[in-house]
């Protein structure tokens, strides 16, 4: 099965906002058997939607599943211009007019007229609910194509797509074959020659992918065939990718070092220079975070780092805020402040200024400490500054797993 998703509005072309709902729907498919085999963008404008239409269904793809434009403003367009397009009927639906106005004015005192045009359905149109906003999704089918008009607000669209499209309208089970091993601390060419006896092994009955990002490279087998054998394939792979393996999927670092440190009832406090909290952050996005983590210092400033973490003024004056010095102390003072079992410290140079020949931009110090031992790792991250806080903060959290598990 074959799909075309597109996505509608001004501000995807213009830059202002990241089309994520292209990527979503078609990871989402993919794990429903349904191969996206076009993504298209296009403006607020009703010839245009209607020509591109035309032009998609002339494909015959099997779905096509659009987003955007069905809010109640001048610019969204989406619902005229397919109701002229399947030449159907606007017309009021009392019954939903009156839930609009329930669910609008328990959060305001005043119904805005403007919204009584998102009481407006199609005759020919299947509408399809919306429980976390007031644009309803719209079902058409053409021939054999199924088209499924849904909102643009992310969370809306996965909304309606998990709760309603795909057990309504495609009720395929999940797709175990496409499983990916996420990884971090390790180059995607180191991780290719590191598995790549097994990729040889293994060609026949399974597709490879490498798809790194700043959070590290996730490697994705995609089996061509059912078989009893995966679990014991995706294994191999995982264990020939230790120790930088860490999970499946959707699993991220901080929610499996999470558990990590429940499971081994570790506390984790962070001090943290260039990375500005990024850390504490990550650690706090999991559900039950409170159980581990004890708390941040952001010392971004230098008299910071000696009033709240003990690093010494002289330390900071003969080796630089930016040292293996002063990261060690800064991590050492933390967990003398803080008596947490773990301690984590950063400082560096994220640019795009600041960095000279003997210290140039990118470099990093990140410090570790437990009860056993306090260590400084160095790294030269050569990135913008937003991705080297990133890869910083990445590589922190894989050094705190390292450590738990080498002591396990």
């Amino acid at each position: 099965m074959n799909a075309c998703v597109l996505t509608i509005g001004n501000e995807l072309l213009q830059g202002f906002t990241l089309d994520t709902n292209s990527t979503w729907i078609g990871k989402k498919l993919l794990s429903h058997g349904i191969h996206v085999k076009k993504m298209i963008s296009i403006p607020d404008e009703h010839d245009v939607i209607i020509n591109e239409t035309h032009k998609i269904l002339n494909e015959k793809f099997d779905y096509i599943f659009i987003t955007g434009g069905l809010g109640p403003t001048h610019d969204d367009v989406t619902k005229k211009a397919f109701c002229e397009f399947f030449s159907d009927e606007m017309y009021l639906d009392e019954n939903y007019l009156n839930e609009l106005k329930k669910k609008i004015t328990t959060k305001t005192k005043e119904f805005p007229e403007i919204n009584k045009s998102q009481a407006m359905l199609l005759r020919k149109g299947e509408p399809i609910k919306n429980l976390h906003g007031s644009a309803l999704g719209i079902h058409y089918v053409h021939g054999k194509t199924k088209l499924f008009i849904m909102p643009g607000v992310p969370f809306e669209m996965q909304y309606m797509m998990e709760k309603t499209i795909i057990p309504k309208y495609i009720n395929k089970k999940t797709n175990n074959n496409i499983v990916s091993i996420n990884t971090t601390g390790i180059m995607e060419s180191q991780l290719a020659e590191k598995i790549d006896p097994l990729i040889k092994k293994y060609s026949k009955i399974c597709n490879f992918a490498f798809l790194p990002s700043y959070r590290g490279v996730s490697f994705r087998l995609h089996f061509k065939k059912t078989s009893k054998k995966i679990n014991d394939i995706i294994n191999e792979f995982n264990n020939e990718m230790k120790p930088y393996s860490y999970g499946y999927n959707d699993e991220t670092l901080e929610y499996k070092l999470g558990n990590l440190l429940i499971k081994n009832k570790l506390t984790v406090a962070t001090a943290e220079s260039c990375t500005g909290g990024l850390i504490g952050k990550l650690l706090t996005d999991n559900p039950g975070s409170s159980k581990y983590f004890l708390g941040s210092i952001t010392a971004y400033d230098n008299k910071l780092k000696t009033q709240l973490l003990g690093v010494p003024e002289k330390i900071i004056k003969s080796n630089g805020a930016v040292s293996e010095q002063v990261a060690l102390h800064m991590v050492e003072g933390l967990r003398s402040k803080t008596q947490a079992d773990i301690g984590i410290s950063t400082t560096g140079i994220s640019g795009p200024n600041g960095g000279t020949d003997q210290k140039p931009l990118g470099l990093v110090y990140i410090g570790l400490s437990n009860k056993n031992v306090s260590k400084v790792k160095k790294f030269i991250f050569s990135f913008d500054r937003d991705i080297h806080r990133k890869i910083t903060s990445y590589i922190a959290l894989h050094m705190v797993k390292l450590m738990i598990e080498n002591e396990n």
